[in-house]
């Protein structure tokens, strides 16, 4: 349970600083090709708790699933999840961009910086979860 707990903060930390950092920062003026596709920012603000729970729960999933059949594969098994779990959101993010209008480029950041967030969240829980040391009798 000590190992999920760690695991869970810290892979947390990391997709929140992600976040804030790829979308706030980089990807910033990409969001205003589309204005009408988002909320006014006073209105995300007043909703911003809904991110928290998000991410809070992806990042539950990702260690659960993790502990629940990689669990012993260290950071190798851990980027191997990542990579099957953005393949499914890659999947997702082409569904939605046939039939909203999504701007082509918010749907080829949001992949490739995807993948770049869960090869390292996978990483992450990887290093933590890492195998135990065998008992030497």
């Amino acid at each position: 349970m000590k190992r999920f707990i760690l695991a869970f903060i810290a892979a947390y930390v990391f997709i929140f600083a992600w976040g804030w950092l790829l979308n706030g920062v980089f990807l910033k003026d990409a969001y205003t090709e589309a204005p009408n596709l988002w909320r006014s920012q006073s209105e995300m603000m007043s909703l911003f708790h809904w991110i928290v729970i998000g991410q809070a729960l992806l990042v539950f999933a990702f260690v659960a699933i993790y502990a629940s059949g990689f669990a012993g594969g260290g950071v190798i098994a851990g980027v191997r999840l990542g990579v099957l779990l953005e393949s499914a959101a890659i999947g997702m993010r082409l569904a939605i961009y046939a039939v909203q209008p999504f701007p082509a480029k918010l749907i080829i950041y949001g992949s490739i910086s995807g993948l770049i967030e869960m090869i390292i969240v996978g990483a992450i829980v990887g290093a933590i979860y890492k195998p135990t040391a065998a008992k030497v009798s």
